[in-house]
């Protein structure tokens, strides 16, 4: 089977400044019959030599697209806010050539797997070739989900991008209803939502692999366990960030008494200050060289997420590598973990700060549900499977 692969992003084993993690991981772990050739605009900005070194992980030839010069125009602020404002789509829908397309062609590849989906024209221009679009999620719920959150209903900014995106999304995902296209959505909610708000029936759900893991031993039963929030207080988290603080000082001592904190991310200079005010010692990381060897040097992730869609990757990591991970439903949507079992789910933020001195109440108990939840991510987010999975049913 040949592959034709489409990319706004180079793709690389985690999130390289971009979305390519889901790409490497099913490319990486493809089945051995599946010969892949890809196209990459290089959004991430990935050097020569790391390209170099990804043709040979992925056993691929990854050619670099240039973008069309008369994107470098929208770079002018003023064109930025033209294009937002008075485009039907998102600027980097107009970027497919007739003379790419022909050359598409010509690999005479079994489909051509587009990722993101910003490129899906090329199947308007090829209506002879299969195609495969990866969301990899859906544009449109994610801005109908924004408009619950708080920063979605009382931000005018915020409220007016929000609907013009909304816009764009229902205005490229209509054009989703091609009889050479389907769709890959990491998220059954986004597939749900794809399905009835369109009436369409060319998706199909597949869950997101993991990343690379780490051996980690589990072991819960140390004076101190070491509790770690990953991810930038922004539009994601921070509305849960918020409810869930005041318990956090309230019951201070006793948190304290039974766990150190770790903060790794952006934009938590607020947060920070707060902490200081409150004697509340916490080790604040913008960034750290092995995002991994940090993550397992913890016992429990906290993910206070509020708003999103898909599969959140520092979820998946967490829950792979070995540590109880406390979060929000929308945390752990499209992970198979089970409150209580596998993971620990809150109904409000507000009790994450009791639910983690039940933790220290009941660290043998505690303990089993995060050897349980590794397993579970190891063995349904496995990457060899899921990647199995994909190239049977798109290579039909």
């Amino acid at each position: 089977m040949k592959v034709v692969v489409v990319t706004s992003f180079t793709p690389t084993p985690e999130n390289t400044r971009g979305i390519s993690g889901l790409i490497y991981a099913i490319l990486k772990h493809r089945p051995q019959s599946v010969f892949v050739k890809i196209f990459s605009y290089n959004f991430n900005n990935i050097s020569e030599d790391v390209r170099r070194q990804l043709e040979v992980d992925l056993c691929a030839d990854i050619h670099l697209v240039d973008k069309p010069a008369w994107t470098k125009l929208f770079d002018n602020v003023w064109m930025g806010r033209f294009c937002k404002f008075f485009m039907k789509y998102p600027l980097e829908c107009y970027m497919p050539s007739k003379s790419f397309a022909a050359m598409l062609s010509s690999e005479e590849a079994d489909f051509i797997w587009i990722y993101p989906y910003f490129f899906y024209k090329y199947a308007k221009m090829l209506p002879n070739n299969r195609f495969v679009v990866s969301g990899c999620d859906c544009e449109a719920l994610i801005r109908v989900r924004n408009f619950d959150t708080r920063r979605g209903l009382m931000n005018k900014k915020a409220l007016r991008h929000n609907y013009i995106m909304l816009k764009k999304g229902l205005a490229f995902e209509r054009e989703w209803n091609q009889p050479n296209l389907q769709v890959h959505f990491v998220g059954m909610e986004d597939f749900n939502f794809y399905e009835r708000i369109y009436g369409y029936n060319n998706a199909h759900f597949l869950l997101h692999p993991h990343y690379s893991l780490v051996d980690k031993i589990i072991d819960f039963s140390k004076p101190k366990l070491k509790v770690i929030i990953a991810g930038s207080y922004d539009i994601y988290m921070e509305e849960d960030v918020d409810k869930m603080l005041p318990n956090l000082l309230k019951y201070r001592e006793d948190l304290l008494a039974n766990f150190e904190f770790t903060v790794l991310g952006k934009k938590w200079g607020k947060i920070q200050e707060i902490f200081n005010k409150n004697c509340f010692p916490c080790d604040f990381k913008t960034w750290v060289d092995d995002y991994a060897a940090e993550l397992v040097s913890h016992d429990i992730q906290l993910t206070p997420i509020s708003y999103g869609t898909g599969t959140k990757g520092k979820v998946l990591s967490a829950l792979g590598n070995g540590l109880l991970v406390v979060g929000s439903q929308y945390a752990f949507e499209n992970i198979c973990v089970r409150n209580g079992e596998s993971c620990l789910m809150y109904r409000k933020a507000e009790d994450i700060a009791s639910l983690l001195l039940k933790i220290a109440r009941n660290k043998e108990i505690f303990q089993s549900v995060a050897e349980k939840g590794r397993l579970q991510v190891r063995t349904y987010h496995n990457p060899v499977r899921i990647s199995k999975r994909f190239f049977e049913i798109y290579g039909k």
